[in-house]
C-alpha cells in the first residue's frame, strides 16, 4: 500500500494513513488527527497543486459553510475534513434523481447566500475562452455555438455581477453527511452566478435519461435560475455553453452529449422565459 512521505505526516500532525484515492496528479489518504478524528490528506507529488489551488482558496473562504472544511495546507498538500456518506449522485443512482436535484438546489442556494471574496479566483471568462475559436462537426454542437458565443460576449462586456463560485457544483461533488449536505472538489472561479449550476445539467453520472428529459431540463432551468437570480432561459443558455465546453475538453462529440444538447436547445427555443 502506498504511504505518504514521513515528513508529510509529521508536518500535519496526523497518523494511521489509509490510501483511498490516487490520480496522476494527487494521492488522498484517510488519516487520524491528534484528536483521533478522521481527516483527508491530499498530496501532490509534483510539489504544487496546479489549477486546484484556486478551488482550495474558495473552500477556505467558505469556512465550512455547506462545504468541506480545510484545516491546513502547504504548497504540495492539504488537510481537510473527512466527509462520510453517500454523494447525491450515489443517492440519485440508487433512489432516483429528482430528490437529488433538490439537494443540489439547496446547497447552491446556501453557498450563494454566503459572502465569499472572489479576489484571485480563476475567471469564468478564462475557462470558457477556448470556445471562441472552437470548431465542431455535429449539427447540435454547431447550433449551440451561437448560444455559447452570446455567453462569451456577456463575459467580455462585463454584463452582470461577478461572484465567487464553487465552479463545479453537481450531484457527485456533494455528500450527504450526518451533519447535512457538504460540497467538495471546488474549482474556485469568479463569474456570473448562472455558471454555478451549469455543469449540473448533465449530471448525475449514470442518469443521462433523467438529464435529457425535456421536463427535467425545464424544471431545472426554472429552479436553478431562481437560485442564480436569472431567467430560466438564461440559466439554460449557460448550461448549453458549459456542455459544449465539456465536449471540447473531451475531444469528442459523443452521441449521448449530442442528444442532451439537442434536448436542451429545443427547450431553450420553446419560449422558456420564467
Amino acid at each position: 500500500m502506498s504511504l505518504p512521505p514521513t515528513d508529510l505526516l509529521q508536518r500535519f500532525g496526523v497518523s494511521a494513513p489509509e490510501l483511498v484515492a490516487e490520480t496522476a496528479r494527487a494521492k488522498v489518504w484517510r488519516v487520524r488527527r491528534g484528536s483521533g478524528a478522521w481527516a483527508a490528506l491530499k498530496y501532490y507529488p509534483a510539489g504544487h497543486m496546479g489549477n486546484e489551488a484556486s478551488g482550495l482558496d474558495y473552500l477556505e473562504r467558505c469556512e465550512g459553510a455547506v462545504a468541506v472544511r480545510v484545516f491546513e495546507r502547504s504548497a504540495d498538500a492539504v488537510l481537510m475534513e473527512w466527509l462520510e456518506g453517500p454523494s447525491l449522485g450515489d443517492l440519485a443512482r440508487a433512489k432516483g434523481a429528482e430528490a437529488a436535484d433538490h439537494g443540489v438546489t439547496d446547497v447552491a442556494a446556501r453557498l450563494c447566500a454566503t459572502r465569499i471574496s472572489g479576489a484571485g479566483l480563476l475567471p469564468v471568462s478564462t475557462v470558457m475562452s477556448p470556445l471562441r475559436d472552437a470548431s465542431f462537426t455535429s449539427p447540435e454542437a454547431q447550433d449551440a455555438q451561437g448560444v455559447a458565443r452570446a455567453c462569451l460576449d456577456q463575459l467580455q462586456c462585463g454584463v452582470g455581477v461577478d461572484v465567487a463560485l464553487h465552479g463545479d457544483l453537481h450531484h457527485d461533488n456533494i455528500i450527504q453527511t450526518a451533519q447535512g449536505l457538504r460540497a467538495f472538489d471546488a474549482k474556485g472561479l469568479v463569474g456570473p452566478r448562472a455558471y454555478e449550476l451549469a455543469n449540473a445539467f448533465r449530471h448525475p453520472r449514470g442518469c443521462r435519461a433523467h438529464a435529457a428529459d425535456p421536463q427535467v431540463i425545464r424544471r431545472r432551468a426554472m429552479m436553478w435560475g431562481r437560485v442564480a437570480g436569472c431567467t430560466a432561459r438564461e440559466q439554460l443558455h449557460w448550461a448549453i455553453a458549459k456542455l459544449l465546453l465539456s465536449m471540447l475538453w473531451s475531444g469528442q462529440e459523443a452521441l449521448d452529449d449530442r442528444m442532451l444538447l439537442r434536448h436542451m436547445l429545443r427547450v431553450a427555443k420553446s419560449g422558456l422565459q420564467i
